[in-house]
């Protein structure tokens, strides 16, 4: 089971079970001591069972549960943020053996401390017992109003991969003016970025873009002329959006291309770095004040005014407000183009002082923000990290070129190995 910033993950039946789910979720009712909880789930076949647990424990500790059913994460968090707190009963991109609990309290992603106490336990008993409601969502007309109509009818081929965003991403992108055509059905495919989207690249190359999602939607990918789009793009334009909106401070996490940054800083807007993960951002976010940020690993945009989460729903939308005009293409050719390699290594956080020590040696600077990342040059980076939802180290790198970015991870992954 993995405890992070990034909730509460883990295989169904083997580390994670209706046991565990109600103590987490009894948790964190005490700890918000009663008042309203939204939750919803996604489409994994154990969902349906947790979620009913987690509904109990949120009642039995004092919430008033508002029940949404299979939902998107976006959704969940944006009902959350005006109702008070949340649940999404969900792994995300984990396989569809995985489950897991994301906590949401004032529209936020549970903190370090908050996740502590949900893990360790709160002390006291509950006020009373709370209720559950089932409720509709607003999260698609409010999303079409914050991204606006959108002239000219683009098309848009969608692929939910059998997830949650299966009928939310299709609703909002007609409501904001486009022709949706969907693909995929009830297949289910957790991790859009993991390949598996032969369908939607196709497709692409006959309508305006084609985006998929992972099995909550906080995540999506993006395909344009028959060619599925590394996922810093989707976060470069949806910084671009942003910056049409007029937002000029970016929070980034550590695994974003520069290309991203150099967009950014070339017309006047300001980059901070952080740790990855989305509490990770979007404390960075309220802390320093930037209005949007995201992760390019995941290509996870978030757009602070509307939701603190990820949100690859509303992404979609503001980038097909993009295509009038071919503001998207402009934008797409300037942040791409370098070599990106990312890549999954089994170990863990022991072997990160022999990869400083040996990182040292190529970079001109080691930033051990969140693992270490070895800067070479100003196009040249290295990054080594454990990973926040499995039990992997994730070792990435961008250069110039495709060799000289896959010796590097090759380099660092065999010394995550001890092959130093």
């Amino acid at each position: 089971m993995k405890v992070t910033i990034s909730g509460i993950r883990g295989v169904v039946g083997e580390d994670l079970g209706l046991r565990e789910v109600t103590r987490f979720c009894g948790n964190f009712a005490r700890m918000m001591r009663g008042g309203a909880c939204v939750l919803g789930r996604d489409t994994r076949p154990s969902g349906e069972s947790m979620a009913g647990a987690a509904a109990a424990a949120l009642a039995g500790g004092g919430m008033d549960v508002m029940d949404m059913g299979v939902a998107p994460t976006p959704a969940v968090f944006f009902e959350a943020r005006r109702r008070g707190a949340g649940v999404a009963v969900t792994a995300s991109h984990n396989p569809v053996s995985w489950n897991g609990l994301k906590f949401v309290a004032g529209g936020r992603g549970a903190d370090h401390t908050m996740m502590r106490r949900i893990s360790d336990g709160v002390v006291g008993a509950p006020p009373r017992c709370g209720s559950r409601t089932a409720i509709s969502s607003g999260y698609v007309e409010e999303a079409a109003g914050t991204i606006g109509r959108i002239d000219g009818e683009p098309s848009v081929l969608v692929d939910a991969g059998g997830g949650a965003a299966a009928g939310t991403a299709p609703q909002l992108l007609r409501a904001i003016g486009c022709r949706v055509e969907t693909i995929s059905g009830g297949v289910p495919r957790p991790d859009p970025t993991s390949g598996g989207l032969e369908r939607l690249a196709a497709g692409s190359a006959t309508c305006d873009m084609g985006v998929a999602f992972d099995m909550d939607g906080d995540r999506m990918v993006l395909a344009v002329d028959g060619r599925v789009q590394p996922p810093d793009a989707t976060l470069g334009l949806g910084v671009a959006a942003a910056m049409e909106r007029g937002h000029r401070d970016f929070v980034l996490s550590v695994d974003t291309s520069v290309l991203v940054e150099r967009y950014i800083s070339e017309r006047g807007g300001t980059v901070h770095r952080c740790a990855v993960g989305e509490a990770n951002v979007v404390g960075a976010m309220t802390g320093c004040g930037a209005g949007a940020g995201g992760e390019g690993s995941s290509g996870g945009f978030i757009l602070g005014e509307f939701n603190w989460c990820r949100d690859g729903m509303l992404a979609a939308g503001l980038l097909a407000s993009m295509v009038p005009g071919g503001a998207m293409r402009r934008t797409l050719r300037e942040v791409t183009g370098s070599a990106i390699v990312r890549e999954r290594v089994k170990g863990d956080a022991s072997a990160l002082p022999r990869i400083v020590e040996r990182m040292g040696r190529i970079s001109s600077e080691v930033d051990c923000t969140d693992g270490a990342r070895g800067i070479i040059d100003e196009d040249t980076w290295v990054l080594v990290r454990p990973s926040n939802t499995e039990d992997i180290v994730r070792v990435s790198a961008e250069a110039a070129d495709m060799e000289r970015c896959r010796g590097l991870v090759r380099q660092m992954s065999e010394a995550v190995r001890g092959h130093v």
